[in-house]
């Protein structure tokens, strides 16, 4: 387990996807969408969910810069682990 957020998957992925929003995530899913997040929800689960509801908002060339940005992400941390 990693100490602190900003090391942690969950937390790298939220700096790709939502660093100059600054609301967490369940701040943006509560608000965008009116739903919040379980604490158990799996990396995995997260990240569907902010490929599918957030990237997939994003302009087409931001889009494919986000989805480079978290499948390294999910690579190195699959590695780790």
């Amino acid at each position: 387990m990693q100490d602190n957020f900003e090391e942690s998957y969950i937390g790298k992925l939220w700096y790709i996807v939502l660093g100059k929003d600054k609301r967490s995530f369940n701040e943006y899913f509560s608000e965008e969408y009116g739903f919040t997040l379980n604490d158990d929800i799996t990396e995995d689960q997260l990240t569907y969910l902010v490929i599918k509801l957030i990237v997939s908002r994003f302009n087409s060339e931001t889009h494919i810069n986000k989805m480079v940005k978290i499948r390294s992400l999910k690579e190195k941390f699959r590695k780790e682990n």
